[in-house]
C-alpha cells in the first residue's frame, strides 16, 4: 500500500515538475506574443520609413517622424510603449536619416544629413541625445551616398560610399573618423553595389554587387585584403539576378533573395564553401507569391521575411509554410485592431526569435512591434503523457 502511494504520489510530482520545466517534452513553435514599441497613438507619426533592427536583448531601434516635427533614430524595449530613448533627432545637428542598425551593447549606426551640410555615418547610444560619434563623413575622402549602415557586436560600421571616381564597401569604427577599410569598390572586379550591407562579429561583410565582367552576384569579404572577396552566388549558376539587401549571420551564412534562369523567385542560404552551391528557404513555386527585397538571419540560421502569399495576403514568416511558419500577416489581429501592412528589415531577427516589424493597422495607426516567440509542448507528447500517467494512477487504484 505505501509503495504503490509513493508511485502515484512521484508520478504527480513528476507531472508537476515536467510541465513547469519542459523538461523532456518535445516542443513547437506555437503563436507569437506580440510587443508594442511604439505606435502613432504616441509622440511619432511613422511617415519616415522606419523599418526596425532588433538586438540580441530585444531592444529595438528605428526611424520615425514626430509629430512635433522633424524626425530621429530612437531605441524602445516596450517595457512601456511609447517610452523611448532618443538616440539623435532633427533638433540637433542633424537634418535627416536613414534606417538605423542596433548591436548587442545597444551602439546604433545611422546615416544623417548635417545641418551645417555634409553627410555621414555616426554611431551614438542615447546616453546623452544626439551626443555622437563620426565613422565618416563627407569632409573626408567621401563624397556621400552613405547607404543603410550596420554595426556589429565589436562596434565596426560596414556602409556603401561613393568617392572622388567611384564607390564601394566600407568598414570603420570611427576610433579616427574617416578611417577606414576597404572590402570593395569599383577599383576593382566590381562596377557597382547593392544599397544594402550586412556584417557579423568576425568582421565579414556581405553585400551584392555587379561585376565588370557583367555578371551579378551575392559576396562577402573582410578587408584584410581589399577586392579578395568570396563569391556565394552569381549569375553564372542557377540564378540570374539578385536582391540588393543580403544579410550574414555569425557563422558566415548569407541569406539572399534572388530571381532563378527559370524565372521564379526565392530566398536561399549559402556560405560560399562552394560558389553557387546554395539551400532553398523558400520560392514561388510554393504558396507565395513574390518576397520582399530585406529579411533577416540569426545564428542558429533561422530566417525571417517578408513575403506575399498566393492568397494575397502580405506577412512574415520563418520558413516555406505560410501557416506553420508565419509570424505576422494581413489580416491578424493586433493591438486591438486588424494589420493592414507589416515589413521587416535586414536586423528584423534575433538570436532569441524575436522579430522587429513595422506594422499599419485598419484604424489608420502605424508602429514599431517586437514578436516573441511561445513554445510549448506538442500536444501529442502532452496527449500520450497524461493517458500514461492516468493508466498508472487507475493502476494503482485497483490495487489498493
Amino acid at each position: 500500500m505505501g509503495s504503490q502511494l509513493f508511485i502515484l504520489k512521484y508520478a504527480a510530482a513528476l507531472w508537476v515538475v515536467m510541465l513547469a520545466l519542459g523538461l523532456a517534452l518535445p516542443t513547437r513553435a506555437a503563436a507569437y506574443s506580440f510587443t508594442l514599441i511604439a505606435d502613432s497613438s504616441g509622440p511619432f507619426s511613422f511617415i519616415a520609413p522606419t523599418s526596425p533592427s532588433i538586438n540580441a536583448g530585444g531592444t529595438v531601434a528605428f526611424l520615425s517622424s514626430l509629430d512635433a516635427g522633424g524626425e530621429g533614430i530612437f531605441t524602445g524595449t516596450g517595457a512601456v510603449p511609447n517610452v523611448t530613448t532618443t538616440v539623435a533627432d532633427s533638433g540637433g545637428p542633424f537634418t535627416r536619416f536613414s534606417v538605423p542598425s542596433i548591436n548587442a551593447g545597444g551602439t546604433v549606426a545611422f546615416f544623417a544629413a548635417l545641418d551645417a551640410g555634409g553627410e555621414g555615418i555616426f554611431t551614438g547610444t542615447g546616453a546623452v541625445p544626439n551626443v555622437t560619434s563620426t565613422v565618416a563623413d563627407t569632409s573626408g575622402p567621401f563624397t556621400g551616398v552613405f547607404v543603410s549602415p550596420m554595426i556589429n557586436a565589436g562596434g565596426t560600421v560596414a556602409f556603401l560610399a561613393s568617392f572622388a571616381g567611384g564607390s564601394g564597401i566600407v568598414t570603420g569604427t570611427g576610433a579616427v573618423p574617416n578611417v577606414t577599410t576597404t572590402v570593395a569598390d569599383t577599383s576593382g572586379a566590381f562596377s557597382a553595389f547593392g544599397v544594402t550591407t550586412s556584417i557579423n562579429a568576425g568582421g565579414t561583410v556581405a553585400f551584392q554587387a555587379l561585376l565588370d565582367a557583367g555578371e551579378r552576384g551575392v559576396f562577402t569579404g573582410t578587408g584584410a585584403v581589399p577586392n579578395v572577396i568570396t563569391t556565394i552566388a552569381d549569375s553564372s549558376g542557377p540564378l540570374d539576378s539578385f536582391g540588393p539587401s543580403p544579410a550574414i549571420n555569425a557563422g558566415g551564412t548569407v541569406v539572399f533573395d534572388a530571381l532563378l534562369d527559370a524565372g521564379e523567385q526565392g530566398l536561399f542560404t549559402g556560405t560560399g564553401a562552394v560558389p553557387n552551391v546554395i539551400t532553398p528557404i523558400a520560392d514561388t513555386s510554393g504558396p507565395f507569391a513574390n518576397f520582399g527585397s530585406t529579411y533577416s538571419i540569426n545564428a542558429g540560421g533561422a530566417v525571417a521575411f517578408f513575403a506575399t502569399t498566393d492568397s494575397g495576403n502580405d506577412g512574415i514568416f520563418t520558413g516555406p509554410d505560410p501557416v506553420a511558419n508565419k509570424v505576422i500577416e494581413t489580416g491578424d489581429p493586433l493591438f486591438g485592431d486588424t494589420v493592414r501592412f507589416v515589413d521587416i528589415f535586414t536586423e528584423g531577427l534575433n538570436d532569441a526569435g524575436q522579430v522587429a516589424f513595422l506594422f499599419e493597422l485598419d484604424n489608420g495607426t502605424r508602429g514599431i512591434a517586437r514578436a516573441n516567440p511561445q513554445v510549448i509542448p506538442e500536444p501529442g507528447t502532452l496527449t500520450l503523457l497524461s493517458i500514461g500517467l492516468g493508466a498508472l494512477a487507475l493502476a494503482v487504484r485497483r490495487k489498493v
